[in-house]
């Protein structure tokens, strides 16, 4: 019997490691067709760098516009071009600003930090408005709490991120900080002080996600045979919902997890432009307008990079939560 068991593991944890090396595979090939496409059409912009950098329009001339391009190597093929960065970017070498003068690096390591935070109270705020609207929702199916949240879940649906940002700004002024970014060093207080409005702004549609999620799991699960058997054993409610309804019907938010981390990234960069943070939105922004090719090719392979990885982290975590994908896996 035991040896059964121990060639089940083994079997298990193959299983596991096959679909795990998978699952890297195609993140990586995700990530390198999201870099070219990006890659490909920035060099579609209207605009040439090189003549930007080469001085001052009247004073250029071809020889010194086209010296400046061979210099960026920009007079390469696009296929070459971009496996030049690419494995310069995998070295960490993500080359240096073609316009703000510094390293590539150095400008995304102080931006991603900004961006990062304001990923994580969005995504933070958001699990902790919805999960316990939808336990209240799922509890009392149909009543005013249940119509009200909905109601609230639908509005966070239909309002975009950058045009709630603009609202709260209006609304919120005088009251609480609606520009700029304050620091940890300045105070925690201070800090999330200037972060709750960006936070709510772009985790309100999140929020409706995992509500809706969470809240249509919930009322499957609670009419489900096994909830009603553990009814008629007198099991506690409060024990029904937190080990048996919440965990089945948190395993669809696990996916929402992970498919809305990449929305989130993305939903920043348009928020920090509204709030003034200097966050790698405003730097993406910056880029496209000067058309600085190194900027916007790091700054979206660092998001594509964070969603996949986010993407195997959900992976992983629902094989644990759920011991029907570790025992497909085996």
């Amino acid at each position: 019997m035991l040896a059964v068991r121990m060639s089940r593991g083994r079997r298990l944890a193959s299983g596991t490691v096959v679909s795990l090396a998978g699952s890297v595979l195609q993140a990586t090939v995700v990530a390198a067709a999201a870099t070219f496409v990006v890659f490909l059409l920035m060099r579609m912009i209207p605009g040439d760098p090189a003549r930007i950098l080469a001085g001052p329009g009247g004073s250029v001339t071809p020889e010194q516009v086209e010296r400046t391009r061979r210099e960026l190597g920009l007079d390469d093929p696009i296929p070459l071009q971009y496996w030049n960065w690419i494995t310069d970017a995998v070295r960490g070498d993500f080359g240096n600003s073609l316009v703000l003068n510094d390293t590539v690096a150095g400008l995304l390591a102080d931006r991603l930090m900004i961006t990062v935070q304001l990923s994580l109270y969005a995504f933070a705020l958001a699990v902790v408005l919805a999960i316990p609207l939808s336990l209240v929702a799922a509890r009392w199916q149909g009543a005013i709490a249940d119509k009200l949240s909905r109601l609230a879940g639908a509005t966070g649906v239909a309002v975009p991120s950058f045009w709630l940002a603009l609202l709260l700004i209006i609304v919120a002024q005088g009251v609480l900080p609606t520009f700029g970014y304050a620091p940890l060093s300045e105070g925690l207080g201070t800090h999330l002080a200037h972060m709750l409005l960006p936070a709510l702004a772009l985790g309100a549609g999140f929020a409706t996600l995992v509500f809706e999620t969470t809240r249509a799991g919930l009322i499957d699960t609670l009419t489900s045979d096994y909830v009603r058997t553990a009814r008629a054993f007198q099991i506690p409610e409060r024990r029904i919902y937190g080990r048996y309804a919440l965990r089945n019907a948190f395993l669809p938010t696990l996916t929402i997890f992970g498919l809305e981390a990449g929305a989130l990234m993305a939903g920043a960069l348009l928020v920090e432009n509204a709030f003034a943070l200097p966050g790698m939105g405003r730097l993406i922004v910056q880029g496209v307008l000067s058309r600085d090719y190194p900027v916007v090719q790091a700054c979206i392979l660092v998001i594509v990079v964070i969603f996949v990885a986010v993407n195997l982290l959900m992976d992983l975590l629902y094989a644990v939560v759920d011991p029907r994908v570790r025992r497909s896996r085996g």
